[in-house]
């Protein structure tokens, strides 16, 4: 009866850490998000930005979660920060074309 109990005993203390891991562990497996929104901010006000990309984390990173970066969000980082006219011209499905100027006389 004593070695019944024990046994039931272990295999539910077993059970237990078991469950008890499998919650624990996505804690540590979760990854820090790096994702700054006043960077956001500033595609979202540049003049040329495209409306339907605005407030969308993968105009900068890979996931919609943040997290690592794309190609924009390396150029981006490589710039400053700072959204330039080099970073539109060699990102044009990101931004709309400046309206041409003509030519004055």
């Amino acid at each position: 009866m004593i070695r019944q109990t024990v046994k039931a005993v272990v295999v539910l203390a077993f059970i237990g850490a078991f469950v008890l891991a499998g919650l624990i562990k996505p804690a540590f497996l979760a990854r820090a998000v790096a994702a700054k929104p006043a960077f956001m901010d500033r595609y979202n006000r540049d003049s040329y930005s495209k409306a339907e990309l605005r407030g969308k984390c993968t105009v900068c990173h890979i996931g919609h979660g943040g997290g690592e970066r794309n190609d924009f969000g390396e150029a981006f980082e490589d710039a400053g920060f700072r959204i330039t006219p080099r970073l539109r011209e060699k990102f044009p499905d990101l931004f709309n074309k400046p309206a041409s100027i003509p030519a004055q006389p």
